[in-house]
């Protein structure tokens, strides 16, 4: 650790080293025990290739938000690095050459000398993987343009400069990844993927416009063979979503026409079985539950069971969402730098009453940061730890209850069928839940938490 003197100031720089021996400055820190088998060695040190102690403090700190990326990847099990999809390769190779997408257009000015030195470049390519006769041919016309010989991002690069770019169905998550900013979202990515290669299973890798709507139909056909209908319905749907975000931002014109419209799936719905729900019994052993090894757990199954709150929304809840001192103590849901909400309509105020109440009295005396359950929260990443936490809670019930044991999700489905017992209205029911296609006018009002605080008392 180094002091830096800027002015008046003194900052301490945690990882910023400087060897006796040398006037550069460096990185430095070690590598995290659970990560150490990602790295060669048990430190990082990259030279900073700077002598001013200012310009060096700048670096560090750059250095060390991409060295906590790599970590929050890792532990997603992701790649170290972030890997550029086939289109940003062929951007940046097009750059490399001052050519932009717009120089795609052929009556573009100022461009013509940029797009001769990149043809210039490609035929060098060819000419040094080609045999003197073949080359020659090709200069002849007498012989087909060797695109196989290019490496992709050329490939990509000359097909966007020529106006012809397109991608095939197993390029498209990466791209709609990439626009959705969600490349480091490991459930939105294997959805993504998993939809993807189901259909290149069925039905070869194509370009979305090249699918007829046969393929659609035996796919659709293949797929009930081994999946419920609901799951190949939300296959097709994200199928769609890739199609249609990634042919219209890229400006793919041919492949904005496509057959995963208007899809019908035989008997829809008709294999759901109904989820399991608590019974009272079960729900009185869980409210007298003795406070586990990891009190997060404890904390987290007695608020859904009172709240019918998603995991997800759960786990993103900050300290200060919890409002204990409340006429009708009350907590806020709402999207924040960590947690999404499935809809908009799931931003919503819910009383805390039942054993959501003192759960949340001791999670809120035990924490020490901004979050009420750190443990499943990634910061470095901006995501939560949803699938962790279900998978806790599930083992949690199971102990208590049994193999038997509904899941975590049972809460919400039964705290319904609790408030439909004591004759709460739909639309309340439906706002607690955040279902509610319209927020009443009294959203966040004493008389509106006390309505739904009278309605929630009276399930318990």
């Amino acid at each position: 650790m180094i002091q830096i003197n800027i002015g008046s100031y003194s900052i301490a720089m945690k990882y910023l080293t400087k060897r006796s021996t040398r006037n550069t400055y460096y990185y430095r820190r070690r590598v995290p025990k659970d990560l150490a088998t990602y790295y060669p060695k048990p430190f990082i040190e990259i030279s900073l290739k700077q002598n001013d102690p200012t310009l060096a403090a700048v670096i560090c700190e750059q250095q060390h938000k991409k060295i906590e990326q790599q970590f929050a990847r890792l532990r997603q099990g992701l790649p170290k690095d972030q890997v550029l999809t086939n289109y940003q390769s062929a951007i940046s190779y097009l750059d490399g050459f001052n050519l932009s997408l717009q120089d795609a257009i052929p009556a573009m000015n100022g461009a013509e000398l940029a797009r001769e030195r990149l043809y210039e470049t490609i035929d060098d390519s060819l000419q040094s993987k080609m045999t003197a006769n073949d080359y020659q041919a090709l200069h002849n016309n007498e012989a087909p343009f060797p695109l196989h010989l290019l490496s992709d991002e050329q490939r990509s690069a000359l097909a966007i400069i020529q106006g012809k770019f397109r991608l095939n169905a197993s390029q498209y998550p990466a791209e709609y990844l990439r626009l959705r900013d969600k490349l480091d979202n490991r459930k939105v990515s294997n959805e993504s993927y998993s939809a993807i290669n189901s259909l290149i299973a069925c039905c070869g890798d194509r370009a979305p416009s090249e699918y007829s709507r046969l393929d659609l139909n035996n796919y659709i056909k293949e797929s009930l063979l081994t999946k419920k209908t609901a799951t190949v319905q939300r296959q097709l749907k994200a199928i769609a979503a890739m199609f249609n975000l990634v042919s219209l931002e890229m400006d793919i014109t041919l492949d904005r026409q496509h057959s995963f419209t208007k899809v019908k799936i035989p008997n829809l719905g008709n294999d759901a079985k109904d989820r399991k729900e608590f019974s009272a019994d079960q729900i009185q052993i869980i409210r007298d539950m003795p406070l586990s090894k990891t009190p997060e757990i404890t904390h987290l199954i007695q608020l859904m069971l009172d709240t019918g709150m998603r995991v997800s929304e759960c786990c993103g809840l900050m300290v200060k969402d919890i409002k204990l001192e409340a006429e009708t103590p009350f907590l806020e849901i709402y999207r924040n730098n960590v947690r999404d909400l499935k809809t908009k309509n799931s931003r919503r105020l819910i009383p805390l009453v039942g054993s959501s109440l003192p759960a949340m009295q001791e999670a809120v005396s035990r924490a020490s940061g901004d979050f009420i359950f750190p443990r499943y929260v990634d910061e470095a990443s901006g995501s939560i730890k949803n699938d962790n936490a279900s998978a806790a809670c599930k083992k949690r019930l199971i102990a208590l209850l049994g193999k038997e044991a509904p899941t975590s999700h049972g809460f919400r489905h039964t705290l319904q069928t609790r408030l439909r017992n004591v004759e709460c209205p739909k639309e309340l029911r439906n706002e607690l839940s955040g279902w509610a296609k319209d927020i009443s006018d009294r959203y966040g009002s004493p008389s509106d938490l006390k309505l739904k605080a009278k309605y929630l008392g009276a399930t318990l």
